[in-house]
């Protein structure tokens, strides 16, 4: 009997085990809400009291798709997930930096006291001799964050001197698509008079962001659409600042959330505290945003300015290894204006892009007539020399460097250069060009907003149905715009001269080059790209019935806008 009623117990044991293991599991972490969902600036959190970290952040209003949004009952899996951890590795975690006898208790690790109210939530820990460590953090609507503040009691202790402490930033959340648009994960220090020190992922090395703590205006870390910037509050917690360290997260690929390893940065903000005398504390407060990095969403915080300049090194045009494009990046800030400006006349963004590329090939069509006007006079009157020139080459052909002489002294006799204004609209244009390419590829402004019909988000490509095999999407404007382009080029007769024959050839294949490369891109940039082909379209034909026929020696060396 005694032997059955020990089984019983054993057995009643392991049933209750486990529900006792996930009430401790409970415990540790909790949920908390911040604002109602939809709310601007509103954020659904989970936090661990072990180590007083948060696990993961979700914008609350912001959304994962157009779907979601458009959902009248949303669930959490709705809601944009803006920043995760790594197994236990969570942010705002407080590390010490190197040992400490004041302060032997290790707050990376160690169970915090929690106290919670409707928009802050309070962490506490008793370090075990005579120290304790206070972190806070309080809803920010209007500042589409937090404020942070870390403060340093003395209960009891008679040490002196300051205790340092390194603070984890938030890591973004960088989705596999972003790596379409360029390097947009990256860290970023930002000092007062608008300097900027970036970092790029670099996985498995500790990178440093070489910018004077005492200087800094924030520092933080970026996606795509979105950043986490950490500035400090006044001059105390500038002092506090002492580095600015990057490591590269996640380890791992994260086939859930669509991530890379190693294609997000995060922020290690090294702190020091000075150690208070008994009875009083040191305690210092940031600002931490966890939003939009938009210049409409930047000009209703309290202070606008703050973070433009994450945008003017987004505008960077990333062209040529990372050589920047003279006029390209105030061309996109320039273009990026005049679109909003057209979205606030018209309400939508498709028709915004469409209105905003009829305007600046409208204003080049003048330069673009006069540069097709002296191509052809230069084309009539390389036909009345042509004979002159043949008997040239037949006179010097064996001899180049005779040959190059006498053609030196001819095209000076005959002022037969080509004219200057031929190359001028291809100068102008390419500016523009890049400038919008890199404005539509990081605005956030584009994101879930639909255009007509399966154009149902400007920021990512036009899905007009799925394939069962890759690409995966059928994408149907990057074809568009290879058969317009295709058409034009097989519209301008070949030359004879072989050489220019031959490059023209392959010209007309450099349309599905570029349509291949730009397949996967944002159908904001498409739009775009469809939009000048056509008035391409029109433009040349009209110009060829005012003008006449273009010579096609000529013709190969006109620029073909895009």
């Amino acid at each position: 009997m005694q032997n059955l009623l020990l089984l019983l117990f054993v057995f009643l044991c392991g049933l209750l085990a486990p529900a006792a293991a996930q009430s401790d599991a409970a415990e540790v972490g909790f949920t908390r809400e911040f604002g109602a969902p939809g709310a601007t600036g509103s954020f659904r959190a989970r936090f661990s009291k072990q180590g007083a970290g948060l696990v993961f952040l979700q914008s609350m209003d912001h959304f994962v798709s157009l779907a979601a949004e458009r959902r009248a009952e949303r669930g959490p899996g709705d809601y944009l997930l803006l920043a995760t951890s790594e197994g236990g590795d969570h942010a705002l975690r407080l590390f010490l930096a190197g040992a400490n006898e004041a302060f032997p208790v290790d707050p990376a690790t160690a169970p915090w006291t929690v106290a919670t109210t409707d928009s802050a939530v309070t962490f506490t820990l008793d370090g075990g001799n005579g120290l304790a460590l206070e972190k806070v953090l309080r809803h920010d609507p209007l500042g589409r964050g937090f404020t942070l503040e870390v403060a340093l009691r003395n209960v009891s202790s008679a040490a002196t001197g300051a205790l340092a402490l390194q603070l984890t930033g938030p890591a973004l959340v960088n989705a596999t698509e972003s790596s379409l648009f360029g390097t947009l994960a990256l860290s970023i220090a930002a000092a007062l008079d608008g300097t900027t020190v970036t970092v790029p992922p670099a996985a498995g090395k500790l990178q440093t962001l070489e910018l004077d703590p005492n200087a800094v205006g924030f520092v933080g870390s970026t996606n795509r659409f979105f950043g986490a910037f950490l500035w400090p509050h006044d001059t105390a917690a500038r002092a506090a600042l002492q580095r600015f360290d990057v490591d590269t997260v996640p380890r791992t690929e994260d086939p859930t959330l669509h991530v890379h390893a190693f294609s997000s940065t995060r922020v290690r903000y090294g702190l020091s505290l000075a150690i208070p005398p008994q009875g009083g504390e040191t305690r210092v407060g940031y600002g931490l945003y966890l939003g939009p990095k938009s210049y409409r969403v930047f000009a209703t915080l309290p202070q606008p300015e703050r973070f433009a300049a994450i945008l003017d090194v987004d505008l960077n045009p990333p062209c040529c290894g990372g050589v920047t494009v003279p006029g390209g990046r105030p061309m996109a800030k320039l273009l990026l204006k005049l679109l909003g400006w057209f979205h606030d006349l018209i309400g939508n963004w498709g028709i915004a892009i469409i209105m905003l590329t009829v305007l600046v090939r409208g204003l080049l069509a003048p330069l673009n007539f006069r540069m097709q006007k002296s191509m052809r006079a230069y084309a009539s009157k390389m036909a009345v020399l042509k004979p002159k020139l043949d008997a040239l080459k037949e006179k010097h052909g064996d001899d180049k460097a005779a040959y190059q002489q006498a053609m030196i002294a001819f095209q000076r006799e005959h002022k037969m250069m080509p004219p200057l204004g031929g190359c001028l609209p291809i100068f102008l244009t390419m500016p523009i060009y890049i400038g919008l390419f890199t404005a539509l590829r990081t605005a956030y402004d584009l994101r879930h907003q639909s255009f007509v019909s399966w154009i149902d988000d400007l920021s990512r490509a036009d899905a007009l149905f799925q394939l069962g095999f890759w690409p995966h999407d059928f994408n149907l404007l990057p074809l568009v715009w290879i058969g317009l382009f295709v058409w034009m080029s097989l519209r301008q007769p070949l030359p004879s001269d072989p050489q220019q024959r031959q490059m023209q050839m392959y010209m007309r294949f450099m349309p599905i080059l570029f349509g291949v490369m730009l397949y996967n891109y944002a159908s904001a940039l498409m739009v775009y790209m469809v939009t000048s082909m056509v008035w391409s379209l029109v433009e040349s034909t009209i110009t060829k019935r005012i003008l006449g026929p273009m010579d096609p020696n000529v013709a190969a060396m006109a620029p073909t806008p895009m």
